[in-house]
């Protein structure tokens, strides 16, 4: 696991295949933190997904990703081809092998919420929350 950019109200994670963006700005306000993360490391104009939304998004022409996030939502992004056919995230966007089970879709929902937590202790350890 990389942190790849850390900002005053956002950070980027990186624990490959999985890029996690996520913000403290609440969703409360009307404030939008775009994410710039040229060392993103994936592929040219590789197809991703944010899989908590199913939204399309393309990585840049080196591999980097320019991302808003509107009322503080957090982003999830992977390339289409890791998910499974016949999976339950995105399944509309998947592109990989047909799943023979849904473990690929689990260890994403599991890596996500290690990543929130973290982010949530650090924020109360170091006061920030």
């Amino acid at each position: 696991m990389t942190v790849l950019a850390v900002e005053d109200q956002s950070i980027a994670i990186l624990k490959p295949p999985m890029l996690t963006l996520l913000t403290n700005i609440g969703s409360q306000g009307s404030k939008s933190v775009t994410w710039s993360v040229p060392t993103a490391g994936f592929s040219p104009n590789e197809q991703l997904v944010d899989v908590l939304t199913c939204n399309p998004v393309n990585a840049d022409d080196k591999g980097g990703v320019n991302v808003v996030s509107l009322y503080g939502m957090p982003q999830v992004l992977m390339p289409v081809t890791t998910l499974s056919k016949g999976g339950t995230l995105c399944p509309d966007m998947a592109m990989g092998r047909r799943a023979a089970n849904t473990a690929t879709d689990l260890k994403v929902v599991s890596w996500t919420l290690l990543l929130v937590g973290v982010v949530l202790i650090g924020k109360v350890k170091f006061g920030l929350a």
